[in-house]
């Protein structure tokens, strides 16, 4: 089994599990309490209010898995394939979970709690599937898009096309119903923070001795700008090249996966870049 065949194993474990945490979420938190979720879960569990008693009853989690089906499309051209198979892998997962697990709340009926621990375990569940560079679908692959061809991060852009489904629940349902999505996404994006967009982006030292290649490899695949600096290991005086480039941290594990491919020997110095002025993406 090569390297590549095993990271694409490891990313789709990695979608399952992150699908599981959204659907129990949803199943044993937002469901039964009544609170409206973020993304395409909430706009799932909106369809399923709105076209309750009719042909369009589909319920939760085959409503995400149609609205997802544009986006995958989508995410192919704009995001790559590895990434669309990893991503159907968790819609996937969180249709069929949502499907089979009973929906009824552990902790207690008090919106407000569940609320916080159903925010918490969706964060949890969508935060290492971005890490490990997948998504759960729906807004997650909208704010990848965006992030990868602007300097702002996907947080920014989740938390604005978020708060549109909290107003409008709140439209459809009640105000208050608002105000408990609204808690739900603050959990989530402050769990999301920690797992994830800390320090979302990465500046990359590429040492190779296969500049050509690897930087053949890495212009098919990812949409940044390559700068390629002469060097000569002082130990072995031997002449290489330095690939310096910015990433964001999603894109960091197939970019390491690339260069490994096209040179087994490369060195990779990855180190946390705050911000980034000019260029950012070819």
């Amino acid at each position: 089994m090569t390297e590549a065949v095993k990271e694409h194993a490891r990313i789709g474990i990695v979608s399952i599990i992150g699908g599981v945490f959204v659907a129990l979420s949803m199943t044993l938190f937002l469901i039964p309490a009544g609170v409206y979720s973020t993304g395409f879960t909430g706009l799932a569990q909106i369809f399923t209010q709105l076209f309750a008693g009719t042909p369009f009853e589909l319920g939760e989690g085959i409503w995400f898995f149609v609205l997802n089906v544009p986006l995958l499309i989508v995410s192919y051209f704009m995001l790559g394939k590895n990434m669309m198979i990893h991503t159907l892998i968790s819609v996937a997962a969180v249709t069929v979970f949502i499907r089979v697990l009973p929906q009824s709340s552990i902790i207690s009926d008090d919106p407000l709690l569940n609320a916080v621990f159903g925010g918490v375990l969706l964060a949890i569940g969508s935060g290492i599937t971005i890490r490990f560079g997948a998504s759960t679908g729906g807004f997650d692959i909208v704010a990848l898009i965006l992030a990868k061809f602007t300097n702002n991060s996907v947080g920014v852009y989740l938390f604005l096309m978020n708060m549109m489904i909290a107003l409008w629940a709140g439209a459809l349902f009640g105000w208050q119903t608002a105000l408990y999505t609204i808690v739900f996404l603050y959990v989530t994006s402050k769990v999301i923070d920690e797992i994830y967009t800390n320090t979302q982006r990465q500046t990359l030292f590429i040492v190779t001795s296969h500049p050509d290649e690897v930087t053949k490899e890495l212009h098919q695949h990812v949409f940044r700008g390559i700068t390629l600096m002469p060097a000569i290991g002082t130990y072995s005086k031997v002449e290489k090249a330095t690939l310096m480039m910015v990433a964001q941290r999603h894109e960091v594990r197939e970019i390491t996966r690339i260069c490994k491919d096209a040179d087994p020997s490369v060195f990779i110095n990855m180190v946390p870049t705050e911000d980034v002025e000019g260029a950012f993406r070819r």
